[in-house]
């Protein structure tokens, strides 16, 4: 009996302590990492596809590496080409849960500002300027090639 209530103990130490995480601040936890995303955009001039009609939404799959001096060098999937846009470098910057990023093929007039939820390596968020939707990953260093 006393062996279970120092495990429920134990546990319950354990939980409480878990729940002591930093705060996200994305200026902070995502500098010199590689995102990997989709982001799910609302289009402003839909394009007709003859196979599945008009979607309201763009898919734009991206990939940004974030340097810690607010530059982030940034790519696109070209549907056309059917590879990866040249690497541009944008700007970036982030403040708690708020994540700011410009990829070129998102073909919005300015940067697209998320609202992030992260989960071990996976994130996922909504729109805050444009609406829309991104989910993806992170991971450490530059995956760009």
């Amino acid at each position: 009996m006393r062996w279970c209530l120092a495990l429920l103990l134990l546990a319950l130490a354990g939980s409480a302590h878990a729940g002591n995480v930093d705060p996200l601040d994305t200026s902070r936890d995502f500098a010199g990492k590689t995102l990997s995303g989709v982001a799910f955009l609302p289009q402003t001039v839909p394009t007709p596809n003859p196979a599945t009609g008009t979607p309201s939404l763009k898919t734009v799959m991206f990939q940004a590496y974030l340097q810690a001096d607010g530059t982030a060098q940034v790519r696109s999937w070209d549907t056309l080409t059917d590879r990866y846009t040249p690497i541009a470098t944008e700007r970036w910057h982030g403040s708690g849960d708020q994540l700011c990023l410009t990829v070129p093929g998102f073909a919005l007039p300015g940067e697209l500002c998320l609202q992030l939820h992260v989960w071990g390596p996976e994130f996922a968020g909504t729109g805050v300027n444009h609406g829309g939707m991104v989910k993806g990953d992170v991971q450490p260093g530059s995956l760009l090639r």
